[in-house]
């Protein structure tokens, strides 16, 4: 068990093949509030409290499951401080789920001129068709690649995107890298406004590390 305090009001946790099988729980399980869950959820947040001190002070939670793979998950705890920030939660989820297919903006914005990129954009944007061929990508990567990399999922289009920065490891040239993407997943372009798509259209599942946590939990 893995746990990412990500603000002072959400954390996010990581439960692997190992964390299931000692609590005899299914990932099915956990949507069904078993005392099997229950006692699941509350080591959680002890474990929350003992490495981050995260407390709940008896405030409403938004829970969000979110499968990695057949045998991992990531739980997202947001603790909500009224009944109205968490009507607005809601909302802002459903009307994510309403949005725009995410393929036919992406192929939009592939046609972008270069002249709106910037120093600050990504240097690659990868979408894959399933989690678990990011996985086997990031575990190619991992030692190659060094840099902040984030994965999103759009959830009409069931696909998976890998949005990296500038590689800092001298020792591998940037054609390995690519060649490697290149392999698993399908080339998008490459700019601010792609991300800022994905991050507002799309779930962000892992931030700044995904091929690490990718490499050690899946």
């Amino acid at each position: 068990m893995k746990i990412e305090r990500i603000s002072d009001n959400q954390i996010k946790i990581f439960l692997n093949k190992k964390d299931l099988l000692d609590r005899e729980i299914k990932i099915s399980e956990l949507a069904y509030g078993s005392e099997k869950a229950q006692n699941l959820f509350r080591d959680m947040m002890e474990k929350a409290f003992v490495e981050h001190g995260f407390e709940t002070d008896n405030a409403p939670l938004m829970i969000e499951a979110v499968p990695l793979s057949t045998e991992s998950i990531m739980i997202i705890v947001t603790k909500v401080d009224s009944p109205e920030e968490l009507d607005e939660k809601l909302g802002h989820y459903q009307s994510k789920k309403q949005s725009r297919r995410f393929k036919k903006k992406m192929q939009e914005t592939d046609g972008l001129s270069d002249v709106s990129r910037s120093k600050h954009d990504p240097t690659w944007i990868y979408s894959f068709p399933s989690l678990d061929t990011v996985a086997i990508l990031s575990k190619q990567l991992y030692g190659l690649y060094q840099g902040n990399n984030t994965l999103y999922k759009d959830n009409q289009t069931e696909k998976y995107f890998l949005v990296l920065y500038a590689n800092q490891n001298p020792n591998t040239h940037r054609s390995t890298i690519e060649g490697l993407l290149s392999e698993y997943g399908q080339k998008h372009l490459s700019s601010s406004l792609s991300e800022s798509f994905l991050m507002e259209h799309g779930d962000t599942l892992i931030q700044s590390k995904a091929i690490e946590v990718l490499t050690e939990f899946l």
